[in-house]
């Protein structure tokens, strides 16, 4: 039986407008053809609209909310069109459900973790306005005229003093959210935590040289890593290499991977002679404290 993610569930999602349910099930009908699943859809007659497979949301607001130091959520509600995204009634809605999942009891799916499709499912669930969220933004879209939906959503919630978050959006499409945490809460006053924390948010969202898949190489999952490896092995015997010689390049090319998807291990973007490691090693030395990158979140217009 074909195996359906879900990335391809909220993909069908966003291009019929269909539930969750009916997605997942169109999907496993059809072996995963995301197309398949579209049209049978919409022979059943569970998709919105017959056009709406070209009228995927992929613009919007990213809103980033805090309610103190280290209580906040990042939230990304999809529209179709720019022209939307900017009209003063799409502005309000995003201003108002934002405030209220900043102060709701969310579910588990989405608290340190960006929510997947089924825990975005539930947060359509809560209590609001009198109905549900869910039934408030399928008011909305028959007001406003256009396919909306929450793209994104994760919360950080701590009572330790000890830790930060930190926001940071760069233009209208890329939004991040990451958490550090100090030995001291004092630190956290002084401008040069501040401005390490600043630069960490805008390290993550301009993707330099690309996007980091985890804080270091002990959140790196296996199987990419594996993966990884196994290309790297094939490539060098493709290249013809004796073994000994390509068992070094593999590993120097490892090495390189880690620089690539690690953020501690990546060119800091103010002075790519240094690691992002050793910003952050220099700064707490400076300060006389620890400082550690918890975790970081990030979300971006159309993915």
């Amino acid at each position: 039986m074909t195996e359906i993610s879900a990335k391809q569930v909220m993909e069908l999602r966003k291009m019929t407008g269909a539930g969750m349910m009916e997605c997942k099930k169109a999907l496993g009908d059809t072996s995963g053809d995301v197309e398949a699943a579209v049209d049978l859809l919409r022979t059943k007659g569970l998709a919105k609209a017959a056009k709406k497979a070209d009228r995927a949301a992929n613009e919007g607001i990213i809103s980033i909310l805090r309610k103190d130091k280290n209580d906040g959520i990042m939230l990304m509600l999809n529209c179709e069109t720019d022209f939307v995204s900017r009209n003063d009634d799409f502005k309000a809605m995003v201003d108002e459900i934002g405030q209220f999942l900043l102060n709701a009891d969310l579910p588990e799916g989405v608290n340190g973790k960006l929510g997947d499709a089924e825990a975005l499912e539930a947060v359509k669930g809560l209590s609001f306005k009198g109905s549900t969220l869910g039934e408030e933004l399928t008011s909305a879209i028959a007001r406003i005229g256009e396919n909306m939906m929450i793209g994104a959503l994760v919360a950080e919630r701590s009572s330790d003093a000890t830790d930060w978050l930190q926001e940071y959006k760069h233009g209208a499409r890329v939004g991040v959210l990451v958490c550090l945490t100090t030995g001291n809460a004092a630190t956290q006053d002084n401008p040069k935590f501040q401005e390490l924390a600043k630069d960490i948010a805008m390290q993550i969202a301009a993707a330099t040289p690309q996007v980091p898949q985890s804080v270091d190489r002990s959140g790196i999952d296996p199987e990419v890593l594996r993966r990884e490896r196994d290309v790297l092995v094939a490539q060098a015997k493709e290249e013809g290499k004796p073994q000994e010689i390509a068992e070094k390049m593999v590993e120097g090319r490892i090495q390189k991977f880690y620089g690539e998807v690690c953020l501690l291990e990546q060119p800091f973007i103010k002075d790519d002679k240094q690691r992002v490691k050793d910003i952050v090693e220099a700064v707490a030395k400076e300060l006389g404290d620890s400082i550690s990158v918890a975790r970081f979140h990030r979300v971006q217009m159309g993915e």
